[in-house]
């Protein structure tokens, strides 16, 4: 279920969201090095996809994945992996993603940030979980919650 939590947001060429009909995408997002991890090597609805990359444990191979940068949009492009959490990397320079807030679909999963800017401390980001298969993320701008996407029960079922 995706909440919307400001109705009054200006979709503009130069806005950080855009609207067309009725898909919300972000056509930048960095890591917190100011990385770009837009690709347009896969495209998701004619959007440029968000390239990262996965590893299973401390010195697990690093997996190219593309997700979608429709909000609420769950489609993705990589190997298949098994659930669980992986570490979320900048492709470019290889750092962990930031951590943000804890998810709520397991125990210890959080949520890692990715910026509408190459300067995160403009307060822009996608937050998106460690956990694979977890559809749970949240957009803010300058600090305010615009969008998240919440799956009820899947807190109190614990995934």
């Amino acid at each position: 279920m995706l909440e919307r939590y400001l109705d009054d947001y200006e979709f503009t060429e130069q806005s950080r969201i855009r609207c067309a009909g009725d898909a919300l995408w972000i056509p930048e997002l960095f890591c917190h090095n100011g990385h770009s991890l837009m690709s347009d090597a896969v495209t998701f609805g004619g959007h440029p996809s968000v390239h990262i990359q996965v590893r299973a444990g401390d010195d697990g191979p690093r997996l190219d994945f593309y997700l979608s940068s429709i909000i609420n949009d769950p489609r993705k492009q990589g190997p298949e992996l098994p659930e669980g959490t992986f570490t979320l990397l900048c492709p470019t320079c290889g750092e962990e993603l930031r951590k943000l807030v804890p998810c709520t679909c397991r125990p210890g999963a959080y949520r890692r940030a990715i910026y509408l800017t190459p300067n995160p401390n403009e307060m822009g980001a996608v937050g998106v979980c460690e956990v694979f298969g977890c559809p749970q993320s949240f957009v803010t701008e300058d600090g305010e919650l615009l969008y998240e996407v919440i799956v009820e029960g899947l807190r109190s079922a614990g995934r």
